[in-house]
């Protein structure tokens, strides 16, 4: 459809040449927004987003890459809960930004506001599925061990629980005449319990999973990175995307930034070639779990996006759009 193309108000480049760690045989991937017309906005036409492996229309004419091109709203649902591959979309580094229009800079412009703590859990919640994949088999020990640690990740977020609405019945039995303070502080306090409560449930369906796979046994399944298995003893590109993911999750969690060009990059390639053994990687990663869960607990960030300055921009763009 020529009007997704038309459309596009950013595009970047994704993956190993954004981070910093492409090599000679390093895939090319791309990533825009597109604005629907309006029969795809107010209309009976739906569009989330379109995927080639054949797109040229990059600069380059001699090679293909593979673009993944997002609906606005698309985009907007994903980033708005801080999915990282969403939004690495908006702090790509100047020189991987191929194209943006006016509307596509409002986004930039906006950025920060999809930065919150569920970094934590979407950049963790990756992180561990890479971790899962490094030899396409995780031993039943290291299940239980993690199982263990979710149980106890639960018991402290209890503990926070109990204490906040303990703080929370103190102040709403104190309160004779509410003010302003007092009514913002009670909904700073049930949103911080309510979070903490999405916690304890995702870490409860995090367990779900684990039981599954200890059930399993020692599995052993071939992925997609056999080769890389075979030569390293595990798969080194999920190694890289594994100590990533973490250190940009806490680089969110820590500063309210987000680097997608990673400072760390010539450690990320010497993963990726193999100079790290699997006990070393899954070592460090365990300290840099250690590490996002305490950023996540002194981080400023607020617990949740501003949905309602998120939603006015979505507005203003859709609308905008209609206008040109």
């Amino acid at each position: 459809m020529k009007w997704i193309e038309d459309n596009i108000i950013l595009k970047v480049y994704r993956g190993s040449h954004s981070y910093g760690t492409s090599h000679e045989t390093s895939d090319i991937d791309l990533g825009a927004i597109t604005i629907p017309s309006r029969e795809y906005i107010i209309g009976f036409e739906n569009f989330e987003q379109y995927i080639s492996k054949e797109y040229y229309n990059f600069g380059d004419k001699t090679k293909k890459a593979e673009i993944a091109i997002y609906g606005l709203h698309k985009f907007f649902n994903l980033a708005f809960n801080c999915n990282p591959n969403i939004v690495e979309h908006l702090f790509v580094d100047d020189k991987h930004i191929i194209f943006y229009n006016d509307i596509g800079k409002m986004i930039m412009d906006n950025k920060f506001l999809f930065l919150t703590k569920r970094a934590r859990h979407t950049f963790g919640g990756y992180a561990y599925s890479q971790l899962k994949r490094l030899t396409n088999k995780l031993p039943v020990d290291e299940l239980k061990t993690r199982l263990n640690n979710l149980n106890e990740r639960i018991r402290q977020y209890n503990i926070y629980i109990t204490k906040l609405e303990y703080k929370l019945d103190i102040l709403k039995k104190s309160i004779t005449e509410i003010t302003d303070n007092d009514a913002e502080m009670i909904i700073s306090l049930t949103n911080e319990i309510q979070e903490y409560n999405n916690m304890v449930n995702k870490a409860n369906d995090e367990i779900i999973i684990v039981k599954k796979e200890i059930g399993k046994g020692q599995h052993n399944h071939i992925g997609s990175h056999k080769g890389l298995i075979e030569d390293f003893g595990y798969d080194v590109k999920h190694s890289l995307h594994l100590i990533r993911l973490l250190n940009q999750g806490i680089e969110i969690l820590e500063t309210g930034e987000l680097h997608v060009l990673r400072p760390e990059k010539d450690y990320l390639l010497d993963i990726r070639h193999g100079k790290y053994t699997l006990e070393q990687v899954k070592s460090h990663a365990e300290q840099l779990f250690i590490k996002l869960d305490e950023a996540y607990e002194k981080s400023k960030l607020p617990h949740s996006p501003d949905r309602k300055k998120i939603n006015d921009l979505l507005c203003d763009i859709t609308l905008m759009s209609f206008n040109k």
